[in-house]
């Protein structure tokens, strides 16, 4: 018989992270299919279509004409097309963007409402997952379809599974499971994204950054050796002029702050708060941490103290 045992909403560091199954309730998949959706998508999203092999899922983004990020993703072939998981409330308008121009391209568009997203993470899970499925995604092989179920690999900041699911094969998994394991809800799975670097991108950010200004480059989330896609032209010359003078990254404090999404960050120069920054995402973390992701000028030395316009909390930038 199983045994959930629930956290009461805390989240916990992948260093201290116990065995825990993941309802990502602000996450969803988008499926791309038709004749065109390749050839569609190549000309929509920052990353080279023609390199994504179907054994692995990548980084990337969708942005609008001026370069500008409307949403970020993790894509991988999915059924007959494509599948990309965003953050939900952003889904319902990139869909929308991403449709504009596709009356004249054999392809359907459409946000999934059938399927979970679970995730896994903590301690032996690689080991706990090898117990429901023949076989489990790695780095030489970060996605696996199996039984109508597909499961995504993660490395970082340690090994992680993402599991696309029917509502039935949830509910048949759950009652498989015979030993306790922690059962928890989307913030524990973003605070693991954050940890990741990867930028979260929701409603209110969208359309404010390039994808140089969050990491997309070094995380090799841009093709700049492909044809022209949304924003290319922008994106090109930042990176062929080195211009680029934002970066992503994140900070950790104490206390209980609830700021609200898109606040600036304030560094301490001489004695007086300057705005250096934007806030991305916000976590607490098990008692009285906080983590939150931001994006700074380049120019900030990264020693410096921060704060959240409107709060008191002193951060400092999380060191790798």
């Amino acid at each position: 018989m199983s045994s959930f045992l629930l956290l009461q909403n805390l989240v916990y560091p992948s260093d201290e992270l116990s065995l825990t199954m993941i309802v990502l309730e602000e996450w969803s998949l988008t499926y791309v299919e038709g004749l065109d959706s390749k050839k569609y998508l190549q000309s929509q999203l920052t990353i080279d279509m023609n390199l994504l092999p179907k054994t692995h899922h990548t980084l990337c983004a969708h942005c609008d004409f001026n370069g500008k990020v409307s949403s970020t993703m993790h894509l991988f072939h999915y059924e007959k097309g494509y599948g990309y998981i965003q953050r939900k409330s952003i889904s319902k308008i990139q869909v929308k963007e991403i449709q504009k121009y596709s009356v004249f391209s054999k392809i359907k568009i459409h946000e999934l409402s059938d399927v979970c997203l679970i995730g896994f993470a903590g301690l032996n899970v690689r080991s706990f997952l090898l117990n429901f499925f023949i076989k489990i995604p790695d780095k030489n092989c970060s996605v696996i379809h199996e039984s109508n179920k597909t499961i995504l690999w993660y490395g970082e900041p340690s090994e992680r599974f993402l599991l696309v699911l029917s509502l039935s094969d949830f509910l048949i998994l759950k009652r498989k499971i015979n030993k306790n394991i922690f059962f928890n809800n989307s913030k524990q799975w973003l605070l693991l994204d954050i940890e990741a670097g990867f930028p979260i991108i929701d409603e209110i950010c969208s359309k404010k950054f390039t994808p140089q200004a969050i990491n997309l480059d070094k995380l090799k989330a841009i093709s700049f050796k492909k044809g022209c896609y949304y924003g290319q032209e922008t994106i090109a010359r930042i990176f062929f002029k080195k211009i680029n003078k934002h970066f992503l990254c994140f900070l950790i404090s104490k206390g209980n702050i609830l700021p609200k999404i898109g606040s600036f960050i304030e560094t301490q120069i001489h004695d007086k708060w300057c705005k250096i920054g934007f806030l991305l995402s916000i976590v607490h973390v098990k008692f009285e941490e906080i983590y939150i992701q931001v994006v700074l000028r380049k120019s900030v030395d990264v020693k410096n103290l921060f704060r959240v316009y409107g709060f008191k909390n002193i951060f400092l930038i999380k060191k790798g």
